[in-house]
């Protein structure tokens, strides 16, 4: 069985940077010579694949180039997905969209939600194991590295991104509430790795939306650096750039160097870094 690294970007909040996390990381790990897949867990919106200028639609074709989900990473979750894995050779190709950056992309689709809701019908001892499964059956002979973009609660879809990826990336902006979420995270991933027996980390904090002209960017830093020094990445700089850029759909890697402020090039820079101490920590573990 080939072996591929893990990764999941999780905080029990939004608007903190998970999804803009995901898509820079995974672009980054590819300009690095890794093959690597997306998965968008998050929920209906399709942020990540918005970011890559992918448009999904319920229709087949669409004049304006959008594209429908054929295999819905939902049906992961659902009963006739041995059935679905056995029976369909190019199942993991027909999940998988090519984004123009690299990384391959699986979108979310609605069916999570009530993928979520039948995952309580299922016994505790397979309920958490359904991605995992899904990553070594079929991902782990294709890439190796997967990037899970978790949403910013605790039902059984993040419970099961939790278990499949093992690491888990904490993006947090500056603020006394994040610096709690911090601490509850350390808190939730040790109570979930002793009830689901999987031993889950924190593999790397990235300060986020930080500005060098804002105290509470500074304090929050220094908080973050002496707290976690061994995980702690390099802080993403407040940038107009990436908003700008994902309504574009395309990340920071995308656009020239004249096309950016300084601060989309720190904060190009720092996603670069903060991506190669990531593969170092999933590498020594």
């Amino acid at each position: 069985m080939a072996s591929v690294q893990r990764a999941a970007t999780y905080v029990e909040k939004g608007g903190v940077g998970k999804t803009t996390s995901a898509a820079h990381i995974a672009v980054a790990a590819h300009n690095m010579g890794h093959k690597v897949l997306l998965v968008d867990l998050a929920g209906t919106q399709n942020d990540l694949a918005t970011h890559f200028g992918i448009s999904i639609v319920d229709e087949e074709t669409t004049t304006d180039g959008g594209v429908s989900i054929d295999a819905p990473i939902s049906a992961v979750f659902g009963d006739d997905w041995e059935f679905l894995r056995d029976n369909i050779d190019d199942l993991l190709d027909r999940m998988t969209f090519a984004t123009d950056e690299g990384p391959d992309l699986i979108p979310a689709d609605p069916g999570l939600g009530g993928a979520d809701n039948n995952l309580a019908n299922v016994p505790l001892e397979e309920r958490y194991q359904k991605l995992d499964g899904f990553v070594e059956d079929l991902v782990a002979n294709q890439y190796d590295l997967v990037v899970f973009d978790l949403p910013g609660k605790e039902d059984n879809i993040a419970l099961n991104g939790l278990f499949a990826a093992r690491n888990v990336v904490a993006p947090l902006k500056p603020g006394a509430f994040e610096r709690d979420q911090l601490q509850k995270l350390d808190a939730t991933l040790e109570e979930i790795s002793s009830d689901l027996d999987v031993d889950l980390d924190i593999a790397l904090v990235i300060p986020t939306i930080i500005s060098s002209q804002e105290t509470l960017s500074e304090s929050f830093v220094e908080y973050v650096t002496e707290e976690y020094p061994e995980i702690v990445g390099e802080p993403v700089t407040k940038t107009a750039d990436i908003g700008n850029n994902q309504n574009n759909g395309r990340t920071l890697f995308a656009v020239p160097d004249d096309e950016l402020y300084a601060t989309g090039k720190r904060a190009r820079e720092a996603y670069s870094t903060n991506t190669e101490q990531l593969l170092s920590q999933l590498t020594d573990r």
